[in-house]
């Protein structure tokens, strides 16, 4: 097979090429001099399950700090990574942000260099299913974790659990297991925490994050902060705990247990599954 050699480029594939180079070697500038000019900012860093209260806790954490929301990937669809352009813009403001972000090595090379120490956010799993499948009936059909068809309301909503949980959980458990494995590694320093202790002792939850940041702790502060969030339209108060252990089937929970073997040892109890040995 004919392969064209660099010197067979063409002039325009050249300059295309060139461009793009010129274009990080750009973005790596603006970095460096904002690393010698400004003041390295600090960033509050949610890397959440889906459906597992990080908008409502974004709120909070802004009531409290005043700090600015900013998101720091490229498209909401497309959250599960960083984008370096976002990433520098952020450098010397003091931001929070919430993405549904996994531990792969070009994301944990980025949380090195920029200072991000994430919050792991994690929620029961049943729950979290039934939850999704809410979202995908309700409020929209496309998600950073999947698509579902244009028939999707037209079947029974055991067949619409059954699609979640065949498509969006082995996505959940990766998560998990994703981050286990970089938490045993040390890659980066992180916290976790659980929606169902935010949703009962938010305070505690909030006030986790700031000590972990080195922040000031007011808990009346954080109290008002909560209730403001609740006020601002948050869908906390609608995701109460123990509906996916009364609406899914015993088979529905099995599948959802079986996909834990993939990782042997680790644990899952973060989501409430048990693992395997």
């Amino acid at each position: 097979m004919l392969s064209l050699s660099p010197m067979s480029r063409t002039p325009t594939q050249r300059l295309e090429r060139g461009l793009k180079t010129t274009s990080l070697r750009g973005l790596r500038l603006n970095l460096r001099l904002k690393k010698l000019f400004g003041r390295r900012g600090k960033s509050l860093f949610i890397s959440a399950l889906p459906k597992s209260g990080s908008t409502f806790l974004v709120k909070a954490l802004g009531e409290v700090t005043g700090y600015q929301h900013m998101f720091l990937g490229y498209h909401q669809l497309n959250e599960q990574d960083l984008y370096l352009p976002n990433l520098i813009d952020s450098w010397t403001m003091n931001i929070i942000s919430h993405q549904h972000t996994r531990p792969s090595a070009p994301n944990l090379d980025l949380m090195r260099q920029f200072a991000i120490r994430p919050v792991i956010l994690t929620r029961n799993a049943y729950d979290a299913m039934v939850s999704q499948t809410d979202h995908l009936e309700r409020e929209s059909t496309q998600t950073p974790l999947l698509n579902v068809p244009d028939d999707f309301m037209d079947r029974s909503r055991a067949e619409r659990l059954d699609m979640v949980i065949d498509l969006a959980m082995p996505w959940y458990i990766r998560f998990v297991g994703d981050w286990r494995h970089a938490d045993a590694k040390g890659d980066v320093e992180r916290l976790w925490l659980r929606y169902e202790d935010l949703i009962t002792d938010g305070v505690d939850v909030v006030g986790k994050i700031l000590d972990f940041h080195g922040l000031a702790r007011d808990d009346g502060v954080i109290e008002r902060a909560l209730v403001q969030a609740r006020g601002q339209g948050s869908r906390l108060n609608k995701g109460v705990a123990g509906r996916g252990d009364a609406e899914l089937s015993d088979e529905q929970k099995n599948r959802i247990n079986a996909l834990t073997r993939h990782y042997p040892g680790l644990d899952f109890s973060c989501i409430d599954l048990a693992g395997t040995a």
